[in-house]
């Protein structure tokens, strides 16, 4: 497969993802809670496991940018010439837009964590450390 093909087809796959998480709604629940899940109103329960799933969407995609990077990196150092630097430009510009959907999982994040009452997310908090 060509570099370029590569690069469309992670830029396809971040869009899809994306696309996927703002349409869904509330995301599936990633944390276990000691407490019934009864004794929680939806809300709160919807709001928590949206701030679990976009904080973990968030650092995934961090990761995944960091990862280009690094690639990017190192074939414009063992193995120079046009056609590396073309690909190079291509995994940085997709390192770019990693970050930035990152930056929108981290924004969504907040605000989901923003509709968790106080006492709620200090337990949160508490149950994670």
């Amino acid at each position: 497969m060509k570099p370029t093909g590569m690069c469309l087809i992670a830029c396809y796959v971040v869009i899809g993802i994306l696309t996927a998480c703002t349409t869904s709604g509330s995301a599936p629940p990633t944390v276990f809670s000691p407490t019934p899940v009864v004794a929680q109103p939806t809300a709160q329960i919807r709001a928590s496991d949206r701030m679990f799933y976009w904080r973990e969407e968030a650092r995934e995609l961090h990761a995944m940018a960091s990862h280009r990077e690094r690639e990017a990196e190192l074939m414009s150092k063992t193995k120079p010439g046009p056609t590396t630097h073309e690909f190079v430009e291509q995994m940085q510009a997709l390192a770019h837009q990693l970050h930035q959907a990152a930056a929108y999982a981290d924004v969504q994040a907040e605000q989901a964590e923003r509709e968790i009452p106080p006492d709620m997310l200090q337990q949160l908090h508490s149950a994670l450390r």
